[in-house]
């Protein structure tokens, strides 16, 4: 049986050991993603909040040079770190087969590692040292850059450093183990000891990132110095073939190892980054990385060879100041390079964030105007430019609009009823922001609970809980109107939106009050019984604990921790107990049209759904052995059950599809005729009115709030301070042609003169008009032998070729769906999935592996493609190539999802064209939303990406 870790990431197989524990590889079930998980024994000392505060700064960390860190878990007592996986081996290893490794390499990768170490000494608030740097804790990637691993050795860190939870002997700092050189002028170069030059004692740290060492009862601090030795340590390994000696002191000089030719101007940078003494080593990753930049200029064989040659003669003085420019240009071009491939990736992380501005002007930032001696335009940056500004995706669906930041992590946060305004439960106050503006535009002092809410009166009145009672506050006037003094923390509205109920944690009573004044009209008594108290749960704002009132404000409804559910009559003072006390401990409910619906659940997955009649004071009653929720919106009760979301008609009782998914839904949202779904996978969708998923929001963090009104949807979770805001887009202005959403089809195709449409399924096809009309549809004989759908454009001929496993062809008119003709043909190899062939290329699709494109001409490979789906055509421009392929999304079981990559004649992706589904002879691109839309749009060169980013940065 597979070993999970956190329900979240499973262990495959054993990839190595240590003394501290051991590594496997293994995979994140949510993201179906390959990932590392690096086990550690060694007990932690922190307490929970540093812990946990040092966990988020990690798992935030974004760098060319550091894998994605996911999670820390201690589970048992062993901690375990989630990481992206590596391909590639570590540096200890061709350590051990004895490589001897070039010089270049090295001083490539010690650039590398000091740009890694800059960023993680310099992140906010405190900086992160990793403390355990040595070749073990290097990857080299098959691209041969370096990738710094294992972070378990800087867990617990606070303001004034982190408790260091081990060491590597040999590359471990002094400091590591107590001793203090401080002062005594010893460098790496001396080899000497002196006799009591060494202290052990307690000092400062001089550095603004710190962390603490003890030995034989002292402690004394390390700081980014420490980081600086282990590297220098790290570089003197791979130099010299020798692991250095654990005592500073001891280490032989690098000159001693004559035989291996080293660079004296690079021996005295890793000489005194080794320096015992931390005043005489480099202060931080910066001031060594600049000494590696100045590395060609100032070694002394350099210069001793550039006096000689300009005393020889002026000719070869010129020609070697002519090479010492290009060696400029080359380190130069070197640090433009991994700069822009790190701004670039920092882009694309900030889109998956939800913040486009930043990623903007992070891509904007990797592309700069070209000067003569700047290396080539990052296609990484034209690709991440390209997303930001969402110029390929043409779908009119919801878009990363703003990120809203928060002074502390959310507890509850939604929407008002038009999406105008969003609001956030933070730091105590209710946090009220505009939603296209992104402006803040009040903080509300809250009662001190997380479980303080919130309701909307209208758009413009919101009636929450506040420090002094319920209060409502109008966002037209911008001021609080009034205060009834009435401690509250849920809050709830009646449907004629004239009374609001509300109650105070786990009081015994609860008030009716009146939502224009605040005046209480009811106080109603629970009996003694209180109401279930704990944090927010996640997305839809429930608690799991039922409060609602019925639509005229005269029936309150409760549930209570001994898994009680009553009804009390504000006015005749009756109460109906509709459940006694029971094991139940999850519910959900409300009012409509003469009926009280509620549902039950157990802990163990078993649940109860119950229909009450007010009028006849009867009920109605089910069970499953599957978990249900429950909301009411105006039109009936919205229930889900595993898979499937069905609204139940009051009066009749019958079923409208709302939603199907392919894991259990967990919570939904429902808002007009859309309903916002999340599922137990972490999926997340949104369904149209004929319960069609019309976009996927599934993402990386977690969704623990969510909300949809209007033209607005928000994200939030528990872990980052800020909202997510994305916003509609219509998009008619590309619009193009109409179809029939529930025809499922994976190829769409226009003629290339816009006259009609072709709608590829695996059955068949249909002919449309751009009205949507039907103008032919057609069923594909043998389709249990078809081989590959190709459509294809010849000399104004548009035809769609259906190739079967014998080799017959058969083509059909994409005008009028006519056939035309059946010719036979070579059968296709049965080792070949598919192939597609334009003017200079031939893509290979083996079953089940990636793409291979080779040369047409002379047959040789020329790249493989990593896609997440299968090709479904291939178009050449000039010497690239449009790439396009289906893959389903991750949770919705209707919603398909069409994309292409635009890739240059290196395998390099210039960009993404998500729903792609059509390139014309005159390259206008074609882009099926895949919910009854087909929209034109083109492509951009670098130059005019540039614009639309200088364009999109001054709007912003």
């Amino acid at each position: 049986m597979p070993r999970i870790i956190a329900s979240t990431y499973e262990i495959l197989e054993e990839i190595g050991e240590g003394g501290g524990g051991k590594v496997y590889l293994g995979r994140h079930t949510r993201l179906d993603k390959t990932i590392v998980i690096k086990e550690d024994k060694r007990s932690l000392t922190a307490s929970p909040e540093v812990l946990r505060r040092e966990v988020d700064a990690l798992k935030n960390l974004s760098h060319t040079y550091i894998p994605q860190v996911y999670d820390f878990v201690e589970e048992d007592g062993i901690v375990y770190t989630v990481m992206d996986y590596i391909e590639g081996e570590s540096l200890d290893k061709p350590l051990k087969r004895g490589e001897r490794l070039e010089q270049k390499r090295v001083v490539k990768w010690a650039c590398e590692l000091l740009e890694a170490l800059s960023y993680l000494h310099a992140y906010p608030p405190y900086g992160i040292l990793h403390s355990d740097i040595k070749p073990a804790n290097i990857m080299i990637t098959p691209q041969d850059d370096i990738r710094l691993i294992d972070f378990n050795i800087a867990l617990a860190m606070k303001e004034d450093g982190a408790v260091l939870v081990g060491r590597s002997m040999g590359y471990a700092s002094p400091e590591h183990y107590g001793d203090d050189y401080t002062g005594s002028g010893l460098t790496q170069r001396t080899g000497t000891y002196r006799a009591g030059t060494v202290r052990r004692t307690t000092r400062s740290a001089s550095s603004r990132v710190s962390s603490s060492s003890m030995s034989g009862g002292k402690m004394i601090k390390l700081d980014v110095r420490s980081d600086i030795y282990s590297l220098g340590a790290t570089l003197y390994h791979l130099l010299t073939g020798v692991r250095p000696p654990a005592k500073a002191v001891e280490v032989p000089p690098i000159s001693a190892f004559t035989e291996r030719n080293i660079s004296p101007a690079l021996a005295a940078i890793v000489e005194k980054a080794m320096a015992p003494d931390p005043d005489l080593r480099y202060q931080s990753a910066n001031e060594m990385l600049d000494a590696f930049r100045r590395l060609r200029r100032d070694d002394p064989r350099a210069r001793r060879r550039r006096r000689n040659m300009f005393a020889a003669f002026a000719a070869t003085f010129a020609l070697l100041l002519i090479g010492g420019a290009l060696t400029y240009v080359g380190l130069h071009q070197m640090e433009r390079s991994q700069n822009a491939a790190r701004l670039a990736s920092q882009s694309a992380r900030a889109l998956r964030d939800g913040d486009p501005l930043r990623a903007v002007n992070l891509a904007m930032e990797a592309l700069p105007e070209r000067g003569a001696l700047d290396p080539p335009d990052n296609t990484d940056a034209q690709r991440a430019l390209a997303n930001a500004l969402g110029i390929y995706d043409m779908s009119a669906g919801y878009k990363a609009h703003a990120v809203l930041p928060l002074p502390a992590t959310p507890v509850n946060a939604g929407l008002s009823p038009n999406g105008q305004y969003a609001v956030a439960l933070a730091d105590n106050h209710f946090h009220l922001f505009d939603t296209d503006s992104g402006r803040e535009i009040a903080a509300l002092e809250a009662e001190p609970s997380p479980l303080s809410g919130y309701v909307f009166r209208d758009d413009d009145i919101m009636l929450y809980a506040g420090a002094n009672g319920l209060s409502a506050y109008s966002f037209a006037e911008n001021r609080t109107l009034w205060s009834n003094g009435q401690p509250a923390t849920s809050v709830v509205l009646s449907a004629d939106g004239g009374t609001v109920a509300t109650v105070c944690k786990d009081a015994s009573e609860a008030f009716l009050c009146d939502s224009r004044t605040g005046d209480v009209r009811h106080t109603i008594s629970f009996e003694g019984r209180r109401q279930r108290v704990e944090a927010n749960e996640t997305f839809s704002r429930s608690t799991g604990v039922l409060f609602a009132i019925d639509a005229g404000g005269t029936w309150l409804a409760a549930s209570f921790d001994d898994g009680s559910v009553s009804l009390f009559g504000a006015e005749s003072g009756e109460i109906w107990n509709l459940l006694p006390a029971s094991d139940y401990t999850v519910f959900e409910g409300g009012f409509i049209r003469g009926l009280f619906a509620y549902v039950a659940n157990r802990t163990n997955g078993e649940s109860q759904l119950v229909l009450f009649s007010m009028s006849q004071r009867d009920a109605m009653s089910a069970q499953s052995p599957n978990p249900m929720h429950l909301q009411i919106d105006g039109a009936g009760i919205c229930l889900s059950s595993v898979t499937s979301l069905n609204r139940l008609d009051p009066e009749t009782f019958a079923e409208t599809p709302l939603a199907y998914t392919m894991s259990d839904i967990v919570s939904y949202l429902r808002a007009g005729n859309l309903t916002l779904v999340q599922t137990a996978s972490g999926g997340c969708a949104l369904f149209d009115e004929n319960a069609v998923a019309i976009a996927d929001f599934t993402r990386d963090a977690a969704i623990d709030f969510a909300g949809v009104a209007g033209d607005y949807v928000l994200f939030a979770n528990r872990d980052t301070p800020s909202l997510q805001i994305l916003r509609s887009e219509r998009r008619a202005e590309a619009h193009l042609f109409s179809y029939d959403s529930l025809y499922r089809h994976t190829q769409a195709h226009v003629t290339a003169d816009r006259s009609s449409a072709m709608l590829v399924s695996p059955i068949g096809f249909q002919i449309i008009h751009p009205d949507g009309a039907v103008y032919a549809s057609q069923e594909l004989p043998d389709m249990e032998q078809m081989y590959k759908q190709e459509y294809q454009r010849n000399k104004g001929m548009e035809t769609l070729a259906c190739t079967y496993n014998d080799g017959t062809v058969r083509r059909y008119s994409a005008f009028d769906g006519g056939f035309l003709s059946s010719a036979e043909g070579p059968a296709p190899d049965p080792n070949i999935y598919q192939i597609f062939e334009t003017d200079d290329y031939r893509v290979e699709l083996p079953f089940r592996e990636t793409p291979e494109i080779h040369n047409r001409k002379t047959g040789r490979l020329l790249y493989t493609l990593e896609l997440d789906g299968i090709v479904s055509d291939v178009i050449q421009l000039d010497d690239k190539l449009v790439i396009l392929y289906n893959s389903a999304s991750f949770d919705s079981a209707t919603f398909e999802n069409r994309s292409a990559v635009y890739v240059d004649a290196d395998g390099r992706i210039l960009a993404d064209l998500p729903q792609l589904c059509d390139i014309l002879p005159d390259r206008t691109l074609i882009f099926d939303d895949g919910i009854g839309n087909l929209r034109q749009g083109r492509l951009y060169n670098l130059d005019e990406l540039r614009a639309l980013g200088r364009d999109y940065q001054a709007a912003h």
